[in-house]
């Protein structure tokens, strides 16, 4: 193990060692939860003849599971920066479904991995009602510059919703994109009992994730009520 401008540099073999418990630990928390995961467990299914290995690398569950997300939330941000560019480039703007694709498509793209990303979609949705780790997700910043840069779009994009209004909604949209993709996940895992969805599911899921953008866009531009409004004002009032 190497430090290189305050950055901890790991050799091939430390590396190995560390992804090999850290893919475990996703299988293991997707299939059985992660409060009925314990560190031991993970330990012995990871073949680790050292019993403290997984304390050494991650040294809590919470480290682990933000190790997690580190490793996944990087391509998952690189993709959504790229899908974002793209609509940057043309010519003839982007609508509220564009950037919904650009939310959606990055999560719904590690249900057909062969790198063991089917299994980090019901993590996420088990984290974001987890009271013990549900900030894990939201602290991962150097990570979320895609969902960042979307949101300000989706802001052009809404222009006469109210700001509060978006940001709530914003935070529903992920949770229901996860819960719907978690859900998907569970239902194809049951059925064909392997570690990413069968080519033979493509259509379907195809259907599902078009449908899935619809209704998140349809969240995103429905009206706000007058109760919503009234609600909103008495609550810019106390704050005030």
């Amino acid at each position: 193990m190497l430090l290189k401008n305050g950055v901890i540099i790991l050799n091939a073999a430390t590396e190995k060692t560390r992804t090999r418990i850290l893919l475990t630990a996703e299988k293991l928390f997707a299939e059985h939860g992660i409060d009925r995961v314990s560190m031991r467990q993970i330990n012995l299914a990871a073949g680790q003849k050292n019993s403290s290995a997984t304390q050494y690398h991650f040294g809590t569950k919470v480290g682990l599971i933000e190790a997690l997300f580190d490793y996944r939330m990087e391509p998952i941000n690189q993709r959504r920066l790229e899908m974002l560019a793209e609509l940057n480039k043309a010519d003839t703007g982007h609508t509220l479904c564009d950037l919904v694709e650009a939310l959606v498509h990055p999560l719904a793209d590690q249900l057909r991995t062969h790198s063991g990303g089917y299994y980090y979609i019901p993590i996420v949705a088990q984290v974001t009602g987890h009271p013990d780790y549900h900030e894990i997700a939201q602290h991962r910043s150097r990570h979320s510059s895609g969902l960042q840069q979307l949101l300000i779009l989706l802001r052009k994009n809404l222009a006469d919703i109210p700001d509060a209004i978006i940001l709530q909604r914003f935070g529903m949209a992920l949770r229901q994109v996860f819960n719907e993709l978690s859900d998907y996940q569970r239902l194809h895992g049951r059925l064909h009992g392997r570690d990413n969805l069968p080519a033979t599911a493509d259509s379907g899921m195809a259907l599902f994730i078009s449908s899935l953008v619809d209704a998140v866009s349809a969240q995103f531009c429905a009206p706000v009520s007058s109760a919503t409004l009234q609600e909103l004002d008495r609550q810019s009032k106390k704050s005030a």
